[in-house]
């Protein structure tokens, strides 16, 4: 099943959906729209191994169920055969149940349900009872509805404002590069993260840049003003486009290679790029409940990048989440033209890059340039439904690509705290395993924080696809050896 096109009235604002509906807010209606919803899932239980929600969800229902031993003939006798009279006399005493079990759920056990949900969205393009079904299951949406309630009523809490503040706090750390990444590898530290902020100790955190991505841009820039595409003799001269980049914080401020290689990439297949002014996609924001926070950030990325879709660019971005976020959450986050018109324009950078390989308006690098390849598909790439891009490009460019199609549970904010740090990692096993079947010569994940968990659960660095493709232009394959 497909999602919805951005920008489509697919809202069921009857449930309260809605950002803008006032029943959003509503806590009894919150409590009614859950218990609807468990009923739903309960029934149909598809998504039964997607992720701990559902797991703790059922396996409660299932465990305050008064008639579930009845139902599955655990009140029989077991070890022999039952003749069909004892069977009929047994039958005589067998309750027909027309309670529904979700009934029973605590106050607690719903919140459970909704804190182990870290918006990976998987379950959304699996359910059978998505919008435009009468039923309008959204179950992602709804968990992260009563976080947003529940920070409304009690307080966004400290940890949540400083994971949200990604811009404020990367602009700083940046500054202080090195003793920011002193600071994260120093055991006293860690723990007192742990303790204070919730961080938990032993997570593994990605470096801060000496100079963010954009502040690179800026000086950059103006030498390639007029400045022709990287093209190869072998490639067309002409099919020229004319692109904006949407950096996202991680490359901005923890990993700016990856925006340098993607510049790299983009021009070595023809086209002009820009780097519009740009904060923060606001996911973190809307991860930790702060809704107007990510409004705000919203409207400013949508006027911001309007220009540039207005002359007729492509939105390219590297990070599955954020463009996921411009996407599908833009329209309802600023529910107006321009914000439909700008979510419009965004591509994924591995699925642009691999259009215009397939174009042949860009060369293949030096045969045996990549070896075996382990491509872990991120899951907010996975539910936008434009197939495995990261994958395709990098067998396209000549790699053999082993596709590790599973969860690695980490969500941008969600892995980090201390008390579903081991959960997390949980998550990531059935991943791990395959990475380390596939004995690659590479790592590779769109999603740079999957990454960093894959190298937490198997000692090897992962890559954007866009950094190995530009290493093998350049000679210098990048490697995944065990640390």
């Amino acid at each position: 099943m497909k999602l919805p096109i951005a920008g489509a009235d697919w809202s069921a604002d009857k449930h309260g959906m809605a950002y803008d509906n006032p029943q959003f807010w509503d806590s009894a209606h919150l409590e009614s729209e859950l218990h609807r919803v468990f009923e739903i899932c309960n029934g149909c239980r598809l998504c039964f191994n997607l992720c701990p929600s559902f797991d703790v969800l059922f396996r409660r229902v299932d465990a305050l169920d008064p008639h579930r031993e009845e139902e599955e003939g655990k009140h029989l006798e077991s070890g022999r055969i039952v003749e069909e009279h004892e069977a009929g006399e047994l039958l005589k005493h067998v309750t027909v149940a027309t309670e529904n079990p979700v009934a029973l759920l605590q106050d607690e056990d719903k919140e459970r349900v909704v804190e182990l949900c870290y918006e990976c969205k998987l379950c959304y393009p699996k359910c059978p009872y998505v919008p435009p079904h009468e039923f309008a299951v959204d179950f992602p949406k709804l968990m992260l509805r009563a976080k947003m309630i529940g920070a409304k009523a009690d307080g966004l809490a400290f940890r949540e404002r400083f994971l949200g503040a990604t811009d404020l706090v990367g602009g700083l750390m940046t500054r202080i590069a090195p003793i920011a990444n002193a600071a994260a590898h120093n055991k006293f530290n860690r723990m007192l993260m742990d303790k204070t902020i919730g961080i938990h100790r032993d997570r593994q955190l990605p470096d801060y840049a000496g100079e963010s991505f954009l502040t690179w841009w800026d000086r950059h820039a103006p030498q390639r003003r007029g400045h022709d595409p990287i093209v190869s003799p072998s490639s067309p001269a002409n099919g020229s486009a004319e692109v904006a980049l949407f950096a996202t914080c991680f490359v901005n401020y923890n990993d700016p290679a990856i925006g340098k290689d993607a510049v790299e990439m983009l021009e070595r297949a023809g086209c002009s790029v820009d780097c519009p002014e740009q904060v923060c996609c606001g996911m973190p924001k809307l991860d930790g409940g702060d809704l107007e926070g990510a409004r705000k950030l919203a409207r400013e990325n949508v006027e911001s990048l309007l220009p540039a879709v207005r002359a007729g660019k492509k939105i390219v971005s590297p990070g599955p989440s954020c463009t996921l976020v411009l996407r599908r959450e833009y329209p309802e986050l600023v529910p107006t033209p321009e914000a439909r018109e700008v979510s419009a324009a965004v591509m994924d950078l591995s699925d642009f890059l691999l259009e215009r390989a397939r174009a042949k308006k860009l060369p293949k690098p030096p045969e045996g340039a990549l070896g075996k390849i382990a491509f872990h598909v991120a899951c907010h790439n996975r539910v936008q439904n434009f197939g495995y891009r990261g994958r395709d490009l990098l067998k396209w460019a000549g790699g053999g690509v082993t596709l590790v199609d599973r969860c690695c549970g980490m969500d941008g904010t969600w892995g980090m705290k201390s008390e579903f740090f081991e959960e997390s990692l949980k998550v990531a096993e059935g991943a791990a395993r395959k990475v380390e079947a596939a004995e690659p010569d590479t790592v590779s994940s769109d999603c740079p924080l999957a990454g960093l968990q894959l190298r937490q659960k198997t000692g090897r660095t992962c890559y954007h696809p866009v950094r190995i493709l530009a290493a093998a232009y350049r000679g210098e394959p990048l490697l995944s050896r065990k640390q």
